[in-house]
């Protein structure tokens, strides 16, 4: 059985890289696709108050469960199905319902943090960074978050300047250096999916694990 091939895209708020995924997940074609939003894996603090969920630095690597993340990309490569989370961004919990994910030829993992830590990049078969500048990205951040998840203009601006940016050019930006491809996140977009499709494309023709 040919294993999964697990594809990683990473890059700063606002790069991109949500949009990317999903048309690339769209072109590998359902149900041979499946994507797991690193955003879904945020820890679960059930017990915490409003106040203390509110002062969570949502921009750090200890915000995200990567060991739960980590048992479901290894069950999934394993050709077993996983139950992932659900995160409600409007009160910082999980809901109590599960996503369902079953393994595809293609697994998307999507998310700033998605090249951070060494166990996942181990896993990863495609490894995406997308660059974008701070102002664009800030831009689409604010369209976003206003129109998505009930925040202020102000108030994205103020967790831009922070935690989002500061985090970025420590946790984040780094990872680039881990990247297999580099992508501009303000270059077209159907240019992008073409590199990127491409470069997944050469990758299966010559990897031996996918037609193991």
């Amino acid at each position: 059985m040919a294993l999964p091939h697990l594809i990683a895209i990473a890059g700063a708020s606002g790069s991109g890289k949500t949009t990317l995924a999903g048309i690339v997940a769209a072109a590998l074609g359902p149900p041979e696709a499946v994507m797991l939003p690193l955003d879904a894996y945020y820890r679960d603090r059930p017990d915490a108050t409003v106040e203390e969920l509110e002062a969570v630095n949502y921009d750090a690597p200890d915000a995200i469960d990567a060991d739960l993340l980590h048992a479901h990309l290894r069950q999934l490569r394993a050709g077993r199905s996983v139950e992932r989370p659900v995160y409600d961004f409007r009160t910082h919990r999980r809901r109590p319902t599960t996503h369902g994910v079953r393994p595809g030829r293609y697994v998307l993992i999507e998310g700033i943090l998605a090249l951070y830590w060494p166990a996942l990049r181990n896993l990863y078969d495609t490894r995406v960074f997308v660059r974008i500048d701070e102002e664009t990205a800030l831009a689409r951040r604010i369209e976003r978050d206003t129109r998505t998840r009930a925040r202020s203009p102000d108030s994205v601006r103020r967790q831009w300047v922070s935690t989002v940016w500061p985090m970025y050019l420590r946790h984040v930006e780094p990872t680039a250096g881990f990247a297999d491809v580099t992508l501009d996140g303000a270059a077209p977009l159907d240019a992008s999916v073409a590199a990127l499709l491409e470069h997944v494309g050469a990758r299966g023709r010559e990897d031996p694990k996918a037609g193991s």
